[in-house]
């Protein structure tokens, strides 16, 4: 199933079923970024370097309830490229994938791509409960 198959599957559940698949949702989505920063810990960086960024993981959510993001990097974590080029520059992209004087240090879609099993099971154990009740 699609993630879009699954967002339109859900809104048309009722109130009682979204509202449990939104607070696993949640849920999940804490655990990932809790995991992304504790990757980021393990990769034994100053933590002056890696302070901000493991701050700026965290889970966003919008209006809808099943609009959960797991994210790194913006304001915490933007610098200008050069100092005084005025160029925007998100650290958090060079030590995911790199750059001309870091070798890549990937934490963040390495740990999704190792939960996104575990976090599938749970949404889907959690549509089925909610089916059942």
């Amino acid at each position: 199933m699609t993630a879009d198959e699954l967002q339109t599957y859900l809104e048309n559940l009722p109130d009682k079923v979204l509202n449990d698949v939104a607070d696993v949702l949640q849920q999940q989505a804490k655990h990932l970024s809790d995991a992304q920063r504790a990757a980021l810990q393990g990769q034994q960086s100053a933590p002056a370097e890696t302070g901000n960024l493991e701050g700026s993981c965290r889970v966003e959510t919008g209006e809808d309830p099943l609009d959960v993001h797991v994210v790194a990097g913006g304001d915490l974590t933007e610098t200008e490229v050069r100092t005084g080029s005025g160029e925007p520059y998100d650290y958090a992209l060079g030590f995911e994938f790199g750059n001309s004087r870091q070798a890549a240090r990937p934490f963040f879609f390495s740990t999704y791509r190792a939960m996104k099993p575990d976090i599938d099971t749970a949404i889907s154990e959690a549509i089925q409960k909610a089916l059942d009740d």
